[in-house]
């Protein structure tokens, strides 16, 4: 990454940040300050979001054909990009329109909510035939309401009685268990007698009842209803109309948010009376030609150096076919820092290997081969939505590798297949190890792996320190470290196939590394004791080494899991027998238990898989807290713009 600086004249300012835009490489920079003046954007960027907002608003109301992950968006031409006269006015207008719609069909759906709360009320007076919201009439009141419990006629006289009350007339109109609905009409006289009924039976007088009938109430309410879906019919009709304007509103989106990204930039520039001023960064593998079309085009003096120490400087990744795939993986994480290297070459392998190694089977990495490379390396999808799929398509391999290893084509399909169906002959044989017969072995490897991975992020951590002219700490603090765990590790090979003379090697290896850990990881302190106490304590980070050598063993579980499920499916498949309705059985359970395992132990894997790059390599060497390269140009949601620079779609 290089630092440019660009200085030009303010008449060619505007035209010269759109040539920067359709280029797409410049990260622009904040190059205010107290010498230079800036141009005031931010009520331009904020009418611009607002438009955008309600725009996308808009778009959303629209009905539209599913395109899911296979949509492709058209493609445009970078001069396309700019707003037609009155372009704006006519589609906010349009905006407008469709978002009056839509808050008429928000504000009917909640009257159409309202309706059908009131309809429900109402459902418990409806065997009233006389107003609900009568009160009194000259000699007498009435209440119309809801009793707590379950009433009959026997038990409300009773009540009535004990209460000397005998001039009432009620009617029961609906009971449940929970709650009785009245309608009682008595003297005015009785109304203190009658209060303390009414208390004694928790009645209680429903609101806004209403002032006819309750069935003709209902009627008019599903008359309303049905004048409102009508309503919304309409309004749905006027939207369909509407439709045939998305493709025009999505270009208007896109061109207000190319627009407002423009003005960002500005907001960005210094001014001075006749001048502007640029700073920024760009991929060193743009500058030459970038320099040579400004120099053409604009009256404008260009300068690229070399970042300074202190800068914060974007970062960006520029690496092969094999390892672009998972450069997601560690943007992901943390973008590198100045001091970092790209871990992506190193990572991808590691990678691509662990995956295989946990999902392990060849069916299910042939399957993943071929989906993902189609859509990877294919036409079907955009470019920028390819990237993922290729990563799975490098991981299919390594499954599909690992699986042969294990011997593993669907779990144990082909001799399940053959026994049930067959003269039981055949079998796929593992050519490395059966991880079912012998986990310890692949435990064991799996172990080994997990300690050539966490060496490799160790010897990253001593070529990084050593690079930054800090020798002697790359050899105290790491290079020691080095040497213990391959002590360790030669210690344990030679007891293994029984070689003395390399378990001794490893072991003083192992031992030497120590007591040169016990005598150097002391050295800031002043104090003699303090020093070689420290040295002593240090020791204790084996722990922690160790911890993350254990982690690796998730790489036989998995892979033991992903095999030992698929043929538990197989098993459960061949139940049925040799027979048609064995074999239908049989494809049936496969179909369904091994795209669920599929589903299952992918997950698992990738989600492991990163785990191991995050916590137990990353953390090793890798300092992130980068910031992404993000240069202005055509970021587009709906269209994709070629750029100036090679016609690339953007």
């Amino acid at each position: 990454m290089k630092h440019i600086e660009l200085v030009g004249l303010n008449c060619e300012r505007k035209m010269l940040i759109e040539y920067l835009q359709k280029y797409g490489v410049v990260d622009i920079s904040d190059s205010r300050d107290e010498m230079l003046n800036s141009r005031e954007t931010a009520g331009t960027i904020s009418q611009l979001e607002s438009n955008m907002a309600g725009t996308k608003s808009a778009i959303d109301m629209l009905p539209k054909e599913s395109g899911g992950l296979f949509s492709k968006r058209t493609e445009l031409s970078p001069e396309q990009y700019r707003l037609e006269a009155g372009e704006t006015s006519r589609m906010l207008d349009i905006v407008q329109d469709i978002l009056q719609i839509s808050r008429s069909i928000e504000r009917n759906k909640d009257e159409l909510s309202a309706l059908e709360i009131e309809k429900n009320a109402l459902s418990n007076f409806v065997s009233l035939d006389v107003s609900a919201g009568l009160k009194h009439t000259r000699r007498t009141l009435v209440k119309t309401g809801i009793a707590e419990g379950e009433w009959n006629e026997e038990k409300i006289w009773q009540k009535l009685a004990e209460l000397e009350l005998d001039a009432v007339y009620f009617e029961i109109l609906k009971v449940t268990k929970q709650q009785t609905v009245l309608w009682i009409i008595y003297l005015q006289e009785d109304e203190q007698k009658m209060a303390k009924f009414f208390a004694d039976i928790n009645f209680a007088v429903p609101k806004n009842l209403p002032k006819n009938e309750p069935v003709k109430r209902i009627e008019e309410l599903e008359s309303k209803k049905e004048e409102i879906l009508s309503e919304n019919e309409n309004f749905a009709a006027q939207l369909s109309e509407f439709a045939q304007k998305r493709g025009d509103l999505e270009l208007f989106y896109d061109k207000m948010s190319i627009r407002r990204d423009k003005y960002r930039a500005l907001e960005k520039i210094g001014i001075s009376k006749n001048a502007f001023f640029i700073s920024g960064y760009i991929p060193a593998k743009y500058c030459e030609e970038l320099e040579t079309k400004l120099s053409k085009n604009f009256t404008v003096s260009i300068e690229i150096s070399e970042p300074k120490e202190d800068e914060d400087v974007p970062a960006a990744f520029s690496n092969n076919a094999f390892v672009a795939p998972v450069e997601g993986i560690t943007s992901d994480y943390s973008m590198p820092s100045a001091n970092d290297i790209d871990p992506n070459p190193i990572m991808a392998f590691f990678y691509y290997f662990f995956f295989g190694m946990m999902f392990s089977d060849a069916g299910y990495g042939l399957l993943l081969m071929i989906v993902c490379g189609i859509l990877g390396f294919g036409n079907v999808l955009e470019k920028k939505k390819r990237n993922t799929f290729r990563m799975f398509f490098y991981c299919g391999v390594s499954t599909t590798f690992w699986g042969l290893m294990y011997g593993s084509f669907f779990g144990d399909m082909i001799a399940t297949v053959s026994k049930a169906f067959g003269s039981g002959k055949l079998a796929l044989l593992p050519i490395l190890v059966d991880p079912v017969k012998k986990p310890l072995s692949v435990l064991i490897m799996s172990v080994v792996f997990g300690v050539i991975h966490i060496l490799t992020a160790m010897v990253i951590k001593f070529y990084m320190t050593w690079r930054n002219g800090e020798k002697w700490a790359a050899v105290f603090d790491t290079g020691f470290w080095i040497l213990v765990i391959s002590g360790i590790g030669i210690l344990a090979a030679g007891a293994a196939f029984s070689m003395p003379i390399v378990t001794k090697i490893g072991k003083y290896l192992a031992i030497g590394a120590a007591i040169g850990l016990v005598l150097t990881q002391g050295r800031s302190s002043k104090n003699p004791i303090l020093k070689l106490f420290n040295g002593i304590l240090s020791l204790y980070d084996i722990t922690s080494i160790v911890g993350d050598v254990l982690s690796y063993s998730r790489l036989m579980a998995l892979g033991l899991a992903t095999g030992v499920i698929a043929s538990v499916v197989n098993v459960l498949g061949s139940l049925g027998g040799n027979s048609i309705v064995g074999l239908i059985s049989f494809i049936a359970i496969s179909i369904f238990g091994h795209t669920l395992n599929f589903a299952i132990n992918m997950l698992g894997a990738y989600v492991h898989t990163n785990r191991l790059q995050y916590v137990e390599f990353y953390q090793k060497f890798y300092e992130g807290g980068g910031r992404k390269y993000s240069p202005l140009g055509f970021n587009t949601k709906y269209y994709e713009f070629k750029n100036e620079r090679n016609g690339d779609y953007v």
